[in-house]
């Protein structure tokens, strides 16, 4: 038969409205990222169960021949509280959303990216205002590792040099790029014309932390973040490696700013 119903178990990352007053959703499960239609008007029970940052197993109705689905059924699993906590939860959670639509979740790693947004989502009900961005951040961080876009943050790209050597800190991150450079590499890349504005510092308590926060959870590795001097420049490194790996801006850490 071309048309068959298919179950799935995932969560609902994002959501739009046609302008016929339909709904596309966007449905990450470990069998990939589903666009899924669902019908009816706004008092449309699918449609309420049907949002963004709920998990869910669902059923959806399949048309081979024009690759047509059709959301039919969806049976909540669980909802997260601690994204209604303020605005910054929110967003938090949002910009995690956007980065895992952004890179096609981490290149095709479907099951990761659900376990990440889980785990993230869960633990936000724990987490301060003033920690939620950082915990995002954290989610980026630790992104990279399944998209294969981590840079080596033990030697110096350009020269291979050990961070811990003697001279090698400060070194600088070049915006756009995911090389960290000694302090002599940077200098060098500096008289050829780089602009030291688009630097980034990072010295050996920076370092440590962005080691550090891939072996904890997010609470504890947005405290840790937090208690980093300077923090900014975790985040900026931060920020432009995930805005390199999306290839382009993220809008939800630009409401940040």
């Amino acid at each position: 038969m071309a048309e068959r119903n298919e179950r799935y178990r995932g969560m609902f990352l994002h959501a739009k409205d046609t302008a016929r007053g339909d709904r596309i959703v966007t449905f990450l499960c470990n069998e990939g990222l589903l666009s899924l239609f669902v019908f009816g008007g706004p008092k449309s029970s699918l449609r309420s169960a049907a949002m963004p940052f709920v998990s869910a197993e669902i059923e959806a109705y399949r048309d081979k021949r024009s690759e047509f689905i059709k959301l039919t059924g969806v049976n909540i699993l669980e909802t997260y509280e601690g994204i209604q906590k303020s605005f910054s939860h929110m967003q938090t959670a949002s910009g995690a959303a956007e980065f895992v639509l952004h890179t096609s979740a981490f290149g095709g790693e479907y099951g990761q990216a659900l376990t990440m947004m889980t785990a993230l989502l869960r633990e936000l009900s724990k987490i301060d205002e003033r920690h939620a961005v950082l915990a995002l951040h954290v989610f980026l961080w630790k992104a990279l590792m399944p998209l294969g876009l981590a840079p080596d943050i033990s030697t110096c790209e350009r020269c291979g040099r050990s961070f811990t050597g003697k001279g090698a800190l400060p070194g600088r991150l070049l915006m756009g790029d995911r090389s960290f450079l000694c302090a002599g590499c940077a200098e060098e890349r500096r008289q050829q014309g780089f602009p030291a504005s688009a630097m980034i510092s990072f010295d050996a308590e920076t370092l440590g932390c962005l080691h550090a926060v891939l072996q904890l959870p997010y609470g504890e590795a947005a405290h840790l973040m937090g208690s980093t001097r300077p923090s900014s420049n975790v985040m900026a490194i931060i920020e432009s490696l995930a805005e390199s790996a999306g290839e382009g801006p993220l809008q939800s850490l630009r409401l940040f700013h």
